[in-house]
């Protein structure tokens, strides 16, 4: 009894120690770099190195912030990157709470999968993801125009245009494929101000961002049609995994557990096949 009260005491002063240190974490970066956007500080699995969360990424830091680690943490017996599945857990959103008439709606096939894509009408890359959405049916899709003007001046123009159009689906599509901007265009009220705020609040710095179904990000677009299948019925199968779970249905969610990793690691098998070089 007296050990397991010792053991007991012993966890409850390291947690309040590790609290503690995240805290005057906290406080040294607010005092150290006050205009760092700053999402969360965590501590890492290496003892006294604090993740700190930041637009999107993750940097490595003691308690002092006097220096950062940028660069991947990685667990060389488990073969993961640590770094990157962080990113991944902390870029997840809630998807239900996103603001769907806000976004252009379109249905391929039986739109039975969903996927929400934050796109700018003039960035090369979203054009060149609604080109290989052309390979991929059964999926209902909301794009919030979401346009970089930064980088492409004219973008929000176009994005009102969009919006406005008589059949805003139709007028996303063809000017994505075919460059052609809706004629029959009216000024209108548009939610194009509301998704740049929504976008800034979920750190989306860049185009594509795409969220899956179970909110898992993905930042960038697929190589192809493909690729974009296998990240989209991971993320089914994830979720699928989750409520089977949830219902303590364990033969169920094991098969589909068994089905995630084959897909999860030919997912990764071409993420790094295709980063090489």
């Amino acid at each position: 009894m007296k050990t397991k009260l010792a053991t007991l005491m012993l966890s409850l002063a390291f947690f309040g120690s590790a609290h503690a240190d995240v805290k005057t974490l906290e406080q040294n970066l607010k005092t150290n770099y006050p205009d760092l956007p700053i999402k969360g500080v965590y501590q890492s699995p290496v003892q006294g190195i604090y993740e700190v969360y930041t637009s999107g990424r993750i940097v490595y830091t003691n308690q002092d912030a006097k220096y950062f680690f940028v660069g991947n943490l990685v667990d060389i017996k488990q073969q993961k990157n640590m770094t990157e599945e962080r990113i991944a857990e902390l870029g997840k959103i809630d998807v239900k709470s996103l603001p769907l008439n806000q976004a252009i709606k379109y249905v391929k096939g039986t739109g039975e999968r969903t996927l929400y894509v934050f796109s700018d009408p003039d960035c090369p890359y979203c054009q060149r993801l609604e080109q290989n959405m052309v390979g991929v049916d059964n999926v209902t899709v909301y794009v919030f125009l979401y346009p970089l003007t930064s980088l492409h001046p004219n973008a929000e123009k176009v994005s009102n245009q969009i919006w406005c159009a008589k059949n805003p689906a139709e007028a996303w599509t063809n000017y994505m494929l075919n460059r052609k901007l809706p004629t029959n265009s009216k000024s209108c009220s548009s939610p194009i101000q509301k998704n740049i705020a929504l976008g800034q609040k979920l750190n989306i710095d860049g185009t594509p961002t795409l969220f899956l179904q179970d909110g898992q990000r993905i930042s960038g677009v697929p190589s192809d049609a493909k690729q974009i299948e296998d990240r989209i019925n991971f993320g089914d199968a994830l979720e699928h995994l989750l409520r089977d779970f949830h219902r303590r249905d364990i033969a169920r969610a094991v098969q589909l557990q068994q089905a995630c990793c084959r897909q999860g690691e030919q997912i990764m098998g071409h993420h790094m096949f295709s980063s090489v070089g």
